[in-house]
């Protein structure tokens, strides 16, 4: 048996993201989870935050320049994509792509995507790439977080 979830079992429970009920992605995660986002726009900057798909953003920085902000799983939840959900005209659906890694290897990457519709009919395609580390219980312990924030800030601007 691997001593980490499969990419099998990482398609199934991170299924639940896009369901009315994410708590079986939730559950596996870690209560003081290291979590940061790096967020890829045209000047390829990326913004620490203690929630995924905030924007609210604690410091500018390139990628992997500083180390995760602690967070708390419950953190996490509460706000992962609460911004742009915000200013759509339904919640955010996430559909797994892709996994990899895993099974043997304690990283694994969460390929996503979400296409939605702003309030103001403003089409919002968004993908992300999730890389998550588990430790050997199955408990993703880190996480980081790859999204166009252009995209995200285009949304936000336009539906203020």
């Amino acid at each position: 048996m691997a001593p980490y979830p499969t990419k099998t079992e990482i398609e199934l429970f991170a299924s639940s993201l896009g369901t009315s009920d994410p708590s079986p992605f939730f559950d596996r995660v870690s209560p003081n989870v290291q979590a940061f986002d790096h967020i890829a726009a045209a000047n390829d900057l990326a913004a620490r935050t203690k929630n995924l798909d905030s924007l609210q953003f604690s410091e500018a920085f390139h990628s992997n320049s500083r180390p995760p902000t602690d967070t708390s799983s419950a953190d996490w939840k509460t706000h992962a994509l609460g911004t742009i959900n915000a200013v759509l005209a339904s919640p955010l659906q996430l559909r797994v792509k892709n996994v990899v890694g895993g099974g043997d290897q304690p990283w694994a990457v969460l390929e996503l995507e979400a296409d939605a519709t702003c309030k103001n009919g403003m089409e919002y395609a968004q993908r992300y790439a999730w890389v998550l580390r588990f430790d050997e219980e199955g408990i993703v312990v880190q996480a980081r977080a790859y999204l166009d924030s252009a995209l995200v800030q285009k949304a936000v601007d336009s539906n203020a």
